[in-house]
């Protein structure tokens, strides 16, 4: 049993777990945020451009599609284009990778060779 100031301390550190469990809200919350798209004929909530489009294919065909669900997807695409661009342009070159991977294969061969569990080609 915990007495005096250690028991006041793990009471604080309680407190302030409790307020930030309080604070942070709970799993449903957020999930009903990410669902932000509405169809206007159904009124079923979708998380994404792309998915309300493919409602809208599958549910009401004959339907035409929302004003600016086209432009919303094709700027979504650019701007995939542009990050990937950057992401790319970030990247190590693949010729220093290999290069690596050839010494580390050649450090095994040696390390083999010295444990006497390879044999060497003649």
């Amino acid at each position: 049993m915990v007495r005096g100031a250690a028991k006041a301390a793990s009471q604080e550190r309680n407190a302030k777990k409790q307020a930030a469990m309080k604070k942070a809200g709970t799993q449903l919350g957020c999930g009903e945020k990410a669902l932000s798209l509405d169809c206007s004929i159904c009124k079923t909530r979708m998380p994404t451009l792309q998915n309300l489009k493919d409602h809208f294919a599958s549910k009401h065909p004959t339907a035409p599609l929302p004003d600016g669900l086209e432009e919303g997807l094709r700027a979504q695409a650019e701007k995939r284009a542009q990050d990937q661009k950057l992401k790319d342009k970030k990247a190590p070159p693949q010729a220093a990778a290999k290069k690596k991977k050839k010494n580390n294969d050649a450090d095994l061969s040696l390390l083999m060779e010295g444990l006497g569990t390879g044999k060497k080609k003649k």
